[in-house]
């Protein structure tokens, strides 16, 4: 899985985009959720709490998360104290990766564009309601090259 968050101009609203691929690089499924956060920290710790959620619902155990904001996958998996308005979502990621086996990776931003073009098109309004069924051109496009950039 991979995520990303996405920042409206106020700071204060952001898009969390979850992608689900095999693999090979497939597109399995994705979704995009609203929040309010108070940094943008807190945007990439939801964003990664969300794939974490997401894979306990799909019944997933032993899967990799992959983000590229290295602070977010710092405090995923160490035992870092986290800012104190992050605490509660960072303990919940460290609990439901423990229970699920969940492997937290940092990437190059490279091999992240798809998390970040979906959360970005979402926050502006420009993302289909239907973008995982009937992949637009740019999904389509941005997973091969967030594939390849992942071989390098």
């Amino acid at each position: 899985m991979n995520c990303d968050v996405a920042v409206s101009k106020n700071g204060k609203e952001a898009t969390l985009a979850v992608i689900v691929r095999d693999c090979k690089g497939t597109l399995l499924n994705g979704t995009v959720n609203s929040a309010y956060i108070s940094s943008p920290l807190q945007g990439e710790l939801l964003a990664i709490r969300r794939a974490c959620v997401m894979g306990k619902d799909l019944g997933l155990h032993g899967f990799t998360i992959e983000s590229d904001n290295q602070m977010a996958i710092k405090l995923s998996v160490s035992e870092l104290d986290p800012p104190w308005e992050d605490s509660a979502i960072v303990w919940d990621i460290r609990q439901l990766g423990l229970e699920m086996k969940i492997q937290f990776c940092w990437i190059k931003r490279t091999a992240n564009e798809l998390a970040h073009a979906v959360a970005s098109k979402a926050i502006r309004g420009l993302l289909p309601s239907q973008w995982v069924a009937y992949p637009p051109s740019f999904v389509i496009a941005t997973l091969a090259k967030d594939s390849s950039s992942s071989l390098l």
